[in-house]
């Protein structure tokens, strides 16, 4: 019967990295969504683990010390925050497209019925699930899935398994400030982007703002010159038949923006992951 002496060191540090890849299901676009069975993306988990796990350096790849099970806890669930960081910056981005249509949707009346989404296991409306929709496959065609994994690979070079919590309870212990740095460039730049997002979110909602606005002027200045035209009867369907066609033509600059926006989001996660301090 072979030994199990020499798999036992390896089976904290693995676990380790095994969490940290699990907490990038956890937000991650397409990777979180619910239209994933949990059984296939455990299976994902599990396999990419043992990719990468042989690929670690001997320092990353080696257990900090010997910890009980209330300590690989704890530290696991640090490893799933640095994942779950990861993936939750990465879906920024598709949140702010949500809250774009949204925005529309509901000026263009097409938010009175609302619809779940699957891709983000949210409530959402029609127009606003097509954003999201838009924005996941650029996300998929910029290479964001690939992006995250090598963003998280890098994290492995910086912050080895288990440092985290190191970090955190050396911190509390007044001990150790350097892993302040990394938890506030983190939130500093979480900050910027959903600042950013915001931003993209008024940008994706402005060609059916702005149409929406010219209507209703146009609506008041007939009702006013012209009163014995009922507007109120037709102008539910000119607002819709107008915000359609203005979202047709500006699909393409939609396109371009939220595609700018995924690489934008995707080049602060690699510049993170790539600078985080050991």
């Amino acid at each position: 019967m072979p030994s199990l002496a020499p798999i036992l060191p390896h089976v904290e540090p693995f676990m380790l990295v095994l969490f940290r890849l699990g907490g990038l299901f956890v937000f991650a676009p397409m990777l979180a969504s619910p239209i994933v069975p949990v059984r296939i993306r455990t299976l994902l988990v599990f396999m990419l683990t043992l990719a990468l796990y042989p690929a670690l350096t001997l320092p990353a790849a080696a257990a900090p010390r010997e910890l009980d099970l209330f300590s690989l806890s704890l530290a696991g669930f640090f490893e799933i925050l640095i994942g779950a960081g990861i993936g939750l910056l990465a879906s920024l981005p598709m949140f702010a497209v949500q809250l774009g249509g949204l925005v529309g949707g509901q000026q263009l009346g097409l938010g009175l019925a609302g619809i779940y989404n699957p891709a983000l296991d949210t409530e959402s409306d029609v127009l606003g699930q097509m954003f999201v929709y838009i924005a996941l496959a650029v996300f998929a065609a910029a290479g964001g899935i690939e992006l995250c994994f090598v963003a998280l690979a890098h994290t492995f070079e910086r912050i080895p398994p288990g440092a985290a919590w190191l970090h955190a309870t050396a911190i509390v212990g007044g001990s150790d400030a350097r892993g302040g740095g990394a938890a506030a460039g983190l939130g500093d730049m979480l900050l910027g982007l959903i600042s950013s997002g915001f931003e993209v979110a008024l940008r994706v909602s402005a060609p059916v703002l702005g149409i929406v606005l010219v209507e209703t002027l146009a609506s008041a200045f007939i009702m006013k010159t012209i009163p014995q035209i009922n507007i109120m009867s037709t102008g539910f369907a000119i607002k819709v038949v107008l915000g359609l066609f203005i979202l047709v033509v500006s699909l393409s600059a939609l396109g371009e923006l939220i595609g700018d926006e995924t690489r934008a989001v995707c080049d602060h996660i690699m510049l993170w992951a790539t600078a985080a301090p050991p």
